[in-house]
């Protein structure tokens, strides 16, 4: 057997109370922390929409959720999922500077890539230049990600959490003052980016030193052997997180094209609030992630069944909340949020709140699989969705407009359940059958080499 493959099989011995100096919190804590930061963090974002609704218009917003829609695919591929492979890193295979170097390196090639594609979407100047702006926006938030990966490893959930609250509360206030003050979009997205960067210097950063001190602190470190070795661990999950955002936004894409961006506003300014859900549901994910991989590489498979058994508990929770919210309330709080036109949607905001419970517990799911490093079992599944909800937009937009997108996400998220459900069950199946070491298994299943 290789020396890779007998370090991976050892048990892991990754202390994070030894690097931070302080004793690792509970789960349900780290939970707590994660989901405060999460929620705030998307109601932030939820009110620049707000902000744009109430002050401009649809067409604005619509702008803005097509800058958002171009740029979230190309950034989720060139991201590598990073950060799930950095947390789930249990035994230290590479350092930070490894992470920090190929995650500028695939921001770089994301924003360029992003203003290659700008000349041929037939936009406004004034769109395009919320693509390239938003871009811009995306590497940074891809920096800090890449840092809050870091905090997750050693479970420093809190700093993570005040981390996103501060960039996104100062945020929202600097875009909500620039756009009562100028009422333009681009303007005010430089604002916004101008806000996000000064708090990822000021905080981010600082948190980041003195976790990275022990791996020589974060600097650059263009090892082409271990950047390529990583990039290949890693691009199975890049494409699976790529395919899932472009999966999510097929039907924006269609909506601009045969509906018009007006629409687009409108649909994305309902979806936005039940699309929190599933951000919720992904921070969550995110933060038992570490713990998951651990218990995974120890095999104490009853354990990683049980937490992941809690985790979609509370994804079907957050789905049953989020329906009786829409259901209850939905209309009132569109008319308050937006205006009253907003209301006469009723019926996709239910739809879209359905879907979006679907996608939490799919996100759940998914999180497992991460956890066991089952990168290219995912990528199917991917690819599966994006045919489906392709092929219900095609069927359905031209014919029930806005509700025909919400129909198409519905449909791929019930795939996605079922798909990541039994691929779950596989997994769990096989790495208790099998005879070789969890090392060697977790090999197998995200293609690296053993040699």
């Amino acid at each position: 057997m290789s020396s890779t493959s007998q370090t991976l099989s050892r048990p892991v011995s990754f202390d994070p109370a030894l690097v931070t100096g302080r004793k690792v919190v509970p789960l349900r804590i780290g939970f707590s922390w994660s989901f405060a930061g999460w929620v705030g963090y998307a109601a932030c974002q939820w009110l620049m929409l707000s902000v744009m609704a109430k002050l401009g218009n649809s067409e604005i917003v619509g702008n803005f959720a097509f800058a958002l829609a171009v740029s979230a695919p190309v950034f989720m591929l060139t991201n590598l999922q990073l950060r799930g492979v950095q947390s789930t890193d249990a035994l230290s295979e590479y350092t930070f500077s490894d992470y920090v170097t190929l995650r500028a390196i695939g921001s770089a090639i994301a924003v360029i890539a992003i203003a290659a594609i700008c000349p041929f979407l037939r936009l406004t100047h004034a769109a395009v230049l919320a693509v390239l702006l938003v871009a811009v926006f995306k590497s940074l938030e891809s920096f800090s990600d890449i840092i809050a990966g870091l905090m997750q490893k050693f479970e420093m959930l809190d700093s993570a959490a005040v981390a996103l609250l501060l960039r996104g509360g100062l945020s929202v206030t600097a875009f909500g003052i620039g756009f009562a003050l100028w009422r333009n979009l681009p303007r005010t997205l430089i604002l916004w980016i101008g806000t996000a960067a000064l708090v990822i210097a000021v905080y981010d950063l600082r948190v980041a030193r003195k976790l990275a001190a022990g791996e020589g602190g974060i600097h650059f470190r263009f090892n082409r052997n271990t950047l390529r070795k990583l990039a290949a661990t890693s691009l199975p999950l890049g494409f699976v997180s790529a395919l899932a955002s472009f999966n999510t936004n097929i039907p924006r894409y269609t909506i601009e094209r045969v509906l018009s961006v007006s629409d687009l506003g409108i649909f994305a300014s309902i979806a936005y609030p039940v699309t929190a859900a599933t951000i919720v549901a992904n921070s969550l994910g995110q933060s038992a992630l570490a713990r998951l991989s651990r218990l995974f590489a120890e095999r104490r498979f009853k354990e990683f069944q049980c937490l992941v058994w809690k985790l979609v508990a509370f994804g079907a929770c957050l789905a049953g909340a989020a329906v009786v919210g829409v259901l209850t309330c939905g209309n009132w709080l569109l008319t308050a949020l937006y205006r009253p036109e907003y209301a006469r949607q009723g019926n996709l905001f239910v739809l879209l709140a359905i879907t979006a419970g679907l996608n939490a517990t799919a996100c759940f799911l998914s999180y497992a699989l991460t956890a066991a490093r089952q990168f290219r079992v995912q990528l199917p599944i991917s690819i599966l969705c994006i045919v489906t909800t392709m092929s219900c937009s095609a069927l359905f937009i031209p014919r029930f407009k806005l509700i025909g997108a919400a129909l198409a996400l519905l449909c791929s998220g019930m795939l996605l359940v079922a798909a990541a459900s039994i691929a779950l069950v596989w997994v769990l199946k096989q790495a208790r059958s099998s005879t070789t070491t969890v090392g060697e298994f977790v090999v197998a299943g995200y293609g690296g080499s053993v040699d």
